[in-house]
């Protein structure tokens, strides 16, 4: 029972986390991506270090109100202010507090998500293991299907321009012969 219990805590927290990895990530491109990426300088600095060097609770303080870390005469936020030509950074006092955890989860996860996506690529790239070799045997058979699909259409819409042509031709041609017809019955 233990167990059980330990397992049903362990999928949730695990979920949970997946979660707040995923609308973190919508709240940074929401308000933060035209300022910041986060392995490389921008408007504003790279981010992917900041939580593990500054903390979650500074970094959230620094997003909820930047100013008021300034003027408490924050080292570290006065350092940042300084560097960047005293660029101020908006404060994003109508996030709640759910909304900047979810933000520095993301943030504080990123690199490592970004290392995790490298080792599967390498691994995909290097034979792999069975589940990698599957999934990128799997790409490659879709993208097989798909040139059949395509195929396929090409071939239809072909089919259906040559029937559409033939059907041209006998039509007028019909319209022809009763012209014809019409021609020799008012004659004769």
């Amino acid at each position: 029972m233990r167990k059980l219990l330990t397992i049903i805590l362990c999928t949730f927290s695990v979920a949970t986390l997946a979660q707040d990895y995923a609308a973190g990530e919508k709240i940074f491109k929401g308000n933060c991506a035209a300022c910041h990426k986060l392995d490389a300088k921008l408007i504003g600095p790279p981010l992917q270090n900041v939580v593990a060097e500054q903390g979650e609770e500074w970094t959230k303080k620094w997003i909820y109100n930047n100013q008021e870390l300034r003027d408490a005469g924050d080292a570290h936020a006065l350092a940042i202010f300084e560097e960047y030509n005293k660029m101020i950074m908006p404060a994003y006092t109508y996030l709640s507090d759910d909304d900047l955890t979810n933000l520095t989860t993301f943030i504080g996860g990123w690199k490592e998500k970004q290392n995790e996506v490298a080792a599967v690529a390498a691994s995909s790239t290097q034979g792999g293991d069975a589940n990698t070799a599957v999934a990128s045997g799997a790409a490659t058979d879709l993208s097989g299907v798909s040139n059949i699909i395509l195929g396929a259409l090409a071939f239809a819409v072909l089919m259906i321009t040559l029937t559409i042509v033939t059907l041209y031709r006998a039509f007028t041609t019909m319209v022809e012969v009763n012209r014809e017809l019409n021609q020799k019955t008012s004659r004769g």
